[in-house]
């Protein structure tokens, strides 16, 4: 039996453990796409669905005993090992730090050099597999020599499961991502985490903090410090970054949050570029609502870890809620603003919105009920 057996071996384990990590996870998938900047940004959700089922489908018919079908299925592995090198090796033109969440929440899903060097890997595996499949060795080994075949797998199972954990498993280091997996980094939602009683004992555990100083730049080009920018009105302060998957996400609600509650508070998108350099696109959406962010300096002083991430300032110098982190926590967060912002209403502790939009000159974080810390 020929060493080469290796290679269709390493490719079946990579495409199972690809497919198996993305199932269920579309919207990291999703968010990845736009982070890699992949174009036909519509047909993201579907290609994030099909993805994994279509790899763990060719891992498993790699090994169907059928010559023409496994030359077709290599094929099809090698065009799409080739297809993520070339994808990779133009994220790393970017100049900002990518995400391609290759496998799912596993491992570290910023785009580096070695993801590079993997990738060149992968697609030269999926060529010798090719070779093997065309010429007949792979059916002759499934059919004439399956105990062998089953020693290579395990004892190559072995090597990959040591290595794996010879250089810190597969868990992602932290602090090194620019964004997380929302129920892991930003906690678990109440219904998640033990019901009302859990929700109703982490609000009372929540201890409002004062506003740290930091500063922030405005359209005018004038800077302003977090507690100026807070002083008349609450402030829902939102950090993002551009072509950030999660945060694109985030930066399309925008629009529909300034409109709920404007009301009531100021809606401000924070970035690590200046405005001027930030597309029209992200700019058309988040309007005049945008600042700037020197290298996320005021996120970090606010304990924001990574992009995208909100906090909600309150107009008496204190924390109101947040920091909370990523693209889902984030809406999550927002949405309970409005929730509470809704009852309140019911109760009259609040009054409703005026219908022309413009603010009423008595709120602050006082009126508005804090929603609850999800940092973690």
């Amino acid at each position: 039996m020929t060493v080469l057996v290796t290679a269709p071996i390493l490719l079946t384990m990579t495409l199972l453990v690809s497919g198996l990590a993305k199932l269920g996870q579309r919207d990291i998938t999703a968010d990845a796409m736009v982070s890699l900047r992949l174009p036909a940004r519509s047909w993201h959700p579907v290609i994030a669905t099909v993805l994994p089922v279509a790899e763990i489908v060719l891992a498993l018919g790699l090994w169907v005993p059928v010559v023409p079908l496994q030359t077709v299925v290599a094929a099809l592995i090698a065009v799409l090992m080739v297809t993520y090198l070339v994808i990779i090796a133009r994220a790393l033109t970017v100049d900002e730090a990518v995400e391609c969440s290759c496998f799912g929440t596993l491992g570290s899903p910023t785009v580096s050099r070695g993801t590079l060097y993997r990738n060149v890997l992968l697609s030269v595996l999926g060529l010798l597999t090719v070779a093997l499949a065309a010429a007949g060795d792979l059916t002759r080994i499934l059919v004439y020599h399956p105990l062998a075949l089953l020693a290579w797998v395990l004892a190559v199972a072995t090597a990959v499961v040591l290595t794996g954990l010879a250089l810190g498993g597969l868990e992602p280091e932290a602090g090194k991502t620019r964004s997380v997996p929302d129920s892991e980094k930003a906690g678990q939602s109440p219904s998640a985490s033990g019901g009302e009683e859990v929700e109703q004992d982490e609000l009372l555990d929540y201890e409002r903090a004062a506003i740290p100083a930091g500063v922030l730049q405005e359209r005018s080009g004038e800077l302003i410090t977090l507690r100026r920018l807070s002083a008349r009105q609450a402030v829902l302060l939102v950090f993002v970054s551009e072509g950030c998957g999660p945060c694109e996400r985030v930066i399309d609600q925008v629009a529909g949050w300034h409109r709920d509650l404007s009301a009531y508070m100021q809606v401000k998108v924070a970035f690590s570029r200046p405005v001027e350099q930030l597309r029209e696109r992200t700019t058309q959406r988040v309007g005049e609502h945008v600042l700037y962010d020197p290298q996320f300096s005021a996120r970090e002083a606010l304990g924001g870890r990574t992009a995208p991430c909100a906090v909600l300032l309150g107009a008496d110098g204190l924390l109101a809620g947040g920091p909370v982190t990523g693209g889902t926590a984030v809406i999550e967060f927002v949405d309970e603003i409005r929730e509470q912002l809704r009852l309140a209403q019911e109760d009259g502790e609040l009054p409703a919105a005026p219908e022309d939009g413009e603010l009423p000159e008595a709120t602050d974080d006082a009126q508005l009920p804090a929603p609850q810390d999800r940092a973690t």
